[in-house]
């Protein structure tokens, strides 16, 4: 299910869950040299995550609280959970992000990842681990909370909705997206064609019960 999800978010969205920060910045704390999480989380990128989450595991235990590097071990797991299918690789990505999350909200700094972004990608990570959608429309409110302007959290959100059945939220949540992005310059015509697609799919509101 969760493949189906990322699936159809990717056409979405245009793209894939960005690198942390495109160079988590959050690693230049002593210890965890930035070019070498950007190299450990290019071999995820490249198609090879057991090698990024080997080289990632040392800087973990060399920065313990550097959400960055915590967030860049987290998506290599869960690349590597898609490639294995593993419980265990979805929940080991669950738990990096998890310790992310509580680093930021401890006082910790991801100058890479935004807290609202750690939140987006643990949501779809928390479906890969239980198998159901309540924690991940709960992490997917607390990204739209902390970055109401952002778009991708209530694209995002649409489609779980929708995938978890209710129609009501799922149009809301979409129509907030395509009002939000009439007012950004360069938006993608395609992307949007998609939105309307699936608002489409998602048919009419219901009328209202007569009283």
């Amino acid at each position: 299910m969760i493949r189906a999800v990322a699936l159809a978010l990717a056409v979405a969205l245009g793209g894939c869950p960005a690198a942390p920060g495109s160079g988590p910045e959050a690693s230049r704390e002593p210890g965890v040299p930035l070019s070498t999480v950007e190299e450990a989380f290019a071999a995820c990128l490249d198609g090879d995550p057991a090698d990024g989450v080997a080289r990632l595991d040392a800087l973990v235990v060399a920065g313990r609280t550097a959400p960055d590097a915590l967030v860049a071990r987290g998506l290599c797991r869960w690349a590597l959970w898609d490639e294995t299918g593993a419980r265990e690789d979805a929940r080991g990505a669950y738990r990096d992000l998890t310790a992310a999350i509580r680093a930021v909200e401890a006082g910790g700094e991801a100058r890479g990842t935004p807290l609202d972004q750690i939140y987006g990608h643990r949501a779809f990570v928390a479906q890969a681990v239980d198998g159901g959608w309540v924690r991940t429309l709960e992490d997917l409110g607390r990204a739209v909370a902390l970055a109401p302007l952002a778009p991708q959290h209530l694209l995002d959100r649409g489609v779980v909705h929708s995938y978890a059945g209710d129609t009501l939220a799922a149009r809301t949540d979409l129509r907030a997206y395509l009002a939000l992005t009439d007012s950004v310059a360069g938006d993608d015509p395609e992307r949007r064609s998609v939105v309307e697609a699936l608002l489409d799919d998602l048919g009419p509101p219901a009328a209202p019960s007569p009283q």
